[in-house]
This record gives C-alpha cells, sequence and structure tokens, in this order.
C-alpha cells in the first residue's frame, strides 16, 4: 500500500510538470556541486544547502532515487539528519500541496553520502594550525569511530612544526612543512599497540600522510591532496579534544 502510494504521488508529480512545462524545464540555471544536509521523513526528501542553511524539498526527478537508496543505507535511525555530496541545481517545481510551484533542488549526480560530517558552522574558517581535525574521509570512504577508542584525529602544532595525532589505534607524531598551500609531513613515529578495531585505519592515515603534497582549506574542512590533485584524506574541525 505504501509502495503504490508512493509511485501514485511522484507519478502525479510528473503529470504536473509535464503540464507546466514552462515552470519545470525553462530554467536557466546549470548544473554546479553542492553539499547539504539531507532527509527522508514521510516519503518526502528535504536538503539544506550547507553555504547558504536553506532548505529545499527534492524534486524526484534525475539522480534523486540512488541519492535516497543511498540515505537509506546509511542513516543510523529513521529521520537521520545526513550530510551528502551532489551535482545538481535549484528550480522552480510544482509543490506538493495545491497548485503553486516551489524552489526545489533537482539533482543531476549523486556524489557520496558522509554520515559523520556536518557542514560546520557558517560564516567563518577554521586555522589550518593549532587546530583540532577529525579524521571524517579516507579516498571515498566514511571514517568510523570506535567504541573505547580515541577517534582519529590530528593537529598540527606550529610552535614546535610537529604534527601529531592518531588513526584511533595507536598514537602517531612527526614533522611537518607548509609553503603556501604545498604541505609535506616527516617520518611519522608510532606506537605499537594492539588493538581490537581500527588498526586499518593507523595504516591508511599512515600512507595518506606520506603522500600529502598539498592541501585545501574550506571553511571547516581540511583536505590533503596527493600529487595528482587527488583527495587522499578530509578533516573536520572540532572542539579540543
Amino acid at each position: 500500500m505504501i509502495v503504490s502510494i508512493r509511485i501514485g504521488f511522484r507519478l502525479s508529480l510528473m503529470i504536473a510538470c509535464v503540464l507546466s512545462a514552462l515552470a519545470c524545464f525553462s530554467e536557466s540555471a546549470t548544473d554546479t556541486e553542492m553539499r547539504g544536509i539531507y532527509v527522508y521523513i514521510a516519503d518526502a526528501a528535504l536538503f539544506t544547502e550547507c553555504e547558504t542553511g536553506k532548505r529545499y524539498p527534492v524534486a524526484f526527478e534525475g539522480d534523486s532515487v540512488s541519492l535516497e537508496r543511498a540515505y537509506l543505507e546509511a542513516r543510523r535511525y529513521p529521520g537521520e539528519e545526513v550530510l551528502v555530496s551532489l551535482e545538481g541545481r535549484i528550480a522552480e517545481r510544482p509543490a506538493m500541496e495545491g497548485n503553486q510551484t516551489e524552489e526545489s533542488l533537482v539533482v543531476k549526480r549523486f556524489i557520496g553520502v558522509w554520515p559523520v560530517e556536518t557542514c560546520g558552522a557558517r560564516g567563518s574558517v577554521s586555522e589550518l594550525e593549532n587546530n583540532y581535525w577529525k579524521l571524517t574521509r579516507l579516498g571515498n570512504e566514511p571514517v568510523p569511530s570506535f567504541d573505547g577508542q580515541r577517534e582519529p584525529h590530528l593537529v598540527l602544532h606550529s610552535e614546535e612544526g610537529r604534527a601529531a595525532g592518531t588513526g584511533g589505534c595507536n598514537q602517531m607524531s612527526g614533522g611537518y612543512e607548509i609553503d603556501g598551500t604545498s604541505i609535506t609531513f616527516g617520518l611519522m613515529a608510532s606506537t605499537m599497540m594492539a588493538c581490537p578495531e581500527g588498526e586499518e585505519i593507523d595504516h591508511a592515515l599512515m600512507a595518506a600522510l606520506e603522500n600529502a603534497t598539498s592541501f585545501r582549506l574550506t571553511a571547516h574542512h581540511l583536505d590533503l591532496l596527493d600529487e595528482e590533485g587527488s583527495t587522499i584524506a578530509r578533516f573536520e574541525a572540532r572542539e579540543m579534544q
């Protein structure tokens, strides 16, 4: 019964869009990469854009089905808000109620769901050094935290020129140098504890630091990039632990 209602509702939106072609298809906005908080409740999806904080309904077209499925797999409980990234645009679409149109998110291409990340506070930028950077992503994979262990993180201590952190299991530290947007890490020393979980994250973080050649700082997010410009690790600024 629920499936039939969902299909019927989406079909009605499609028909309304066809009958209102000017409102649905005449927009001139181009698709751009976007980040925001996504939630699916009561057979409707909502997207709150990180940059503006504005909330939009998600149109049932384009790659919205892939986004919905990925969200349902990643969420820990019904109604959880999760950070997502995508290519899309804001355009006029028929409203869920009445005969009006409203600004909606049209998903052109779903990129990823990041359950351990947030938008961060708007209107400010975190400092690269002397800040607590929580490790949220290695390559394109979200990084989990394990009960009873420190969360994976990195701190760059400017006075000592020393990087210190952990992948969640062992502590690691070593020197680093910054020149503009270039960054290099020296040989990192590590403790040799055995942990029930998370040792693979230690190894992956060490490898990311060894391969990092530059960084990108965007508001409250830090990306370490390899020599090809690919993101090999992402961090989010948090309160010092």
